[in-house]
């Protein structure tokens, strides 16, 4: 086992830089992989971190020693609008939960309901008739989000949310800021303290498990014959006890897919439809594929392997913006990674934002190039890539997000072109996943239109 630390900052031997984690987390994991490479080494207040972005110590991490590393805490604030759910458990209880949800991700049960994403895609296309007749400046990403809740609680849940997206939204907002623990004094106060923080945390709580709750109990009152999530969690036994959940078991897990789920995938596509708006040449190839395979009709699955740009436009924006910026893992016992050592209860932040924009790695990888991925400039190296995780902890939705993003860039660009409002600035910031700081103002034209 090497004793030797890696390399970081110096200096602020007393919170390190938790300052500028606070303010600005993507400028600091971009510094420390720039001034220090695959491996460094930084103090976040009280807590020691390892920042790994080396496609081969990611595979370490992951893939080879993943028994060492487990959910620790910085994933403490998800339990606040996640419980303990899938993404926030390990060992047995993780792998209990997975093996219920999994039949409902499978490739081909997730294109069968492909239909299901154009129609939601469809009703968003409507939404925008008026703004595009009138030249409206809209932010697009709050109706992105909708889309994809509509998309995920359909699919999983046998429900449309989209109904009570008025509810979930302004929760949604205040919970991907709440779950990062950033050392913010309104997160560090006891929960009993009155504070305004303490008590809007407490609202939206309440607002989430009762939608959900108000999902749980609908199913039961239909029966657990529907091929759907909540039925198969209302008659799932665990695998130690041999007992059924309880609603509040039930609810975490539904709240981890709503959460995890509709939240990533929205701000991907808004993302992706920004990067189009911006890049006219990648704009014009992507318009020419589509005419040329759809010729203005709807998408379908089939259409897909002859989609080959869109997928590469969707692949790099996943690149440029990958929704989850970040992956903390705790090492449980000392570990050895890239010839340092790693002592055991240290934080290991594997970070795809990072890895994605290394330029050790990525030739010009602040440029948007969806030709870098075109068959004949794929690379084999797995962790280079990874904007839904790696090892047996891969995200489980990501046929689902892929199938939706290409779905759904196909029907928006067909009908629509995007462009920005004039003077408004897009900026990422690193919440729960990576959002854009200030919305996304478009400006909507009907392509068609006389």
């Amino acid at each position: 086992m090497a004793d030797r630390s890696a390399p970081g900052p110096d200096g602020g031997h007393l919170i390190g830089a938790l300052s500028k984690f606070k303010s600005n987390s993507l400028g600091l994991i971009s510094d420390l992989q720039r001034r220090f490479g695959g491996i460094a080494r930084v103090k976040l207040g009280p807590y020691l971190v390892h920042q790994v972005t080396d496609p081969e110590l990611i595979k370490h991490v992951l893939q080879d020693n993943p028994g060492n590393y487990r959910r620790g805490r910085f994933y403490r604030g998800f339990n606040l609008f996640m419980g303990h759910g899938m993404l926030t458990t390990d060992g047995a209880e993780w792998k209990a939960r997975r093996q219920v949800a999994q039949p409902f991700f499978q490739r081909a049960r997730l294109e069968s309901a492909a239909p299901i994403i154009t129609e939601c895609v469809d009703d968003l296309l409507d939404s925008w008739a008026e703004p595009a007749r009138d030249g409206e400046v809209i932010d697009i990403v709050d109706d992105v989000m909708r889309l994809s809740m509509g998309v995920l609680s359909r699919t999983l849940f046998g429900v449309d949310l989209r109904d009570r997206a008025d509810e979930l939204l302004p929760v949604v907002r205040f919970a991907i800021k709440a779950m990062i623990i950033t050392g913010k004094v309104e997160q560090m106060l006891p929960r009993w303290v009155p504070t305004r923080y303490q008590r809007d945390l407490k609202k939206h709580q309440a607002v989430l498990n009762g939608v959900l709750d108000d999902v749980i109990a609908r199913q039961r009152a239909r029966g657990t014959d529907d091929d759907n999530l909540v039925a198969a969690l209302l008659s799932a036994e665990h695998p130690e006890t041999g007992r059924p959940w309880d609603d509040r078991a039930i609810r975490a897990e539904l709240k981890t897919h709503f959460m995890a789920g509709h939240e990533t995938t929205g701000c991907a596509l808004a993302w992706t439809l920004y990067a189009v708006a911006q890049h006219a040449d990648v704009r014009r190839k992507l318009t020419a594929e589509l005419d040329e395979v759809l010729a203005g009709r709807t998408p379908t699955v089939e259409d897909l392997p002859k989609l080959t740009y869109l997928r590469q436009v969707v692949d790099e924006s996943l690149r440029v913006y990958p929704p989850i910026w970040v992956y903390p893992r705790d090492a449980v016992e000392d570990d050895e990674i890239g010839g340092y050592h790693v002592p055991a209860g240290t934080t290991v932040l594997i970070s795809p934002h990072a890895a994605h924009h290394n330029a050790d790695v990525w030739e010009s990888p602040e440029a948007f190039d969806p030709e870098r991925f075109c068959p004949a400039n794929r690379h084999t190296t797995r962790y280079r890539y990874l904007p839904f995780g790696g090892g047996q902890r891969h995200c489980i939705g990501h046929h689902l997000a892929l199938l939706e993003l290409q779905l759904a860039v196909a029907m928006i660009t067909q009908r629509y072109r995007l462009d920005l409002a004039s003077g408004h600035q897009v900026v990422p910031t690193g919440l729960v996943s990576l959002r854009p700081k200030t919305g996304v103002q478009m400006r909507i034209e009907r392509i068609d239109q006389e």
